[in-house]
């Protein structure tokens, strides 16, 4: 009988970051779920027999409830500890590519086994090694090695081109309204020349 796939939870407020994860943990025959951030975490855990728990957990810790403004990571951390239920929790900072020393204390304080930088090329391997180690499972390189291969071409070529299309689409905003000013104040400026200034007897008499 084939061994039951772990799973891993996910909520991610960052739709790239989100689907790079997804890819990364797939290829480590980890069944990926990947739930809405407006979904309430504690009452869905609530509703899960003990066995359908996830193994693992991975939020955005900027992810608010629902119903308040407290932060979703807060909750969930402890209504695993007062359970006492064996999903680890990983948090997931998207907008940061290091994880500050009082962000980690702060984490591990509520109850997480790990909190995590924004996801790329450089870190991809490290990260989800990480997160595998949590729940036992051993790294599955190769196709990682692949994934941050392509993500390090896709990045070297995507910036130049995205910087020239951000440029043009700059100088052709800045194209037409230039026109119509230039025409405008031309037109003014004939209109403000002519009305000032007029001949009477082959004299030029200022109005």
């Amino acid at each position: 009988m084939a061994e039951q796939k772990k799973a891993v939870l996910m909520m991610h407020t960052d739709q790239a970051q989100g689907e790079l994860w997804q890819t990364a943990l797939a290829t480590q025959q980890l069944e990926v779920i990947w739930e809405n951030i407006s979904l309430d975490l504690v009452q869905y855990l609530e509703k899960c027999d003990r066995q359908q728990l996830p193994d693992l957990l991975i939020m955005d810790m900027a992810i608010k409830s629902p119903t308040s403004e407290t932060l979703q990571s807060s909750s969930v951390c402890q209504w695993i500890s007062r359970q006492q239920a064996p999903t680890k929790v990983v948090l997931f900072n998207p907008r940061q590519e290091r994880i500050k020393d009082i962000e980690h204390s702060w984490a591990l304080r509520r109850g997480a086994s790990d909190v995590l930088p924004r996801l790329s090329p450089e870190n991809l391997m490290a990260e989800v090694a990480r997160v595998t180690a949590l729940i036992g499972c051993s790294l599955i390189s190769q196709p990682l090695e692949k994934i941050a291969k392509s993500l390090g071409a896709n990045t070297g070529s995507a910036q130049p081109r995205a910087s020239e299309l951000a440029i043009k689409s700059e100088v052709e905003a800045l194209k037409p309204s230039s026109k119509s000013e230039t025409k405008n104040n031309s037109k003014a400026n004939q209109k403000s020349d002519a009305g000032e200034v007029v001949m009477y007897r082959g004299v030029r008499i200022r109005r």
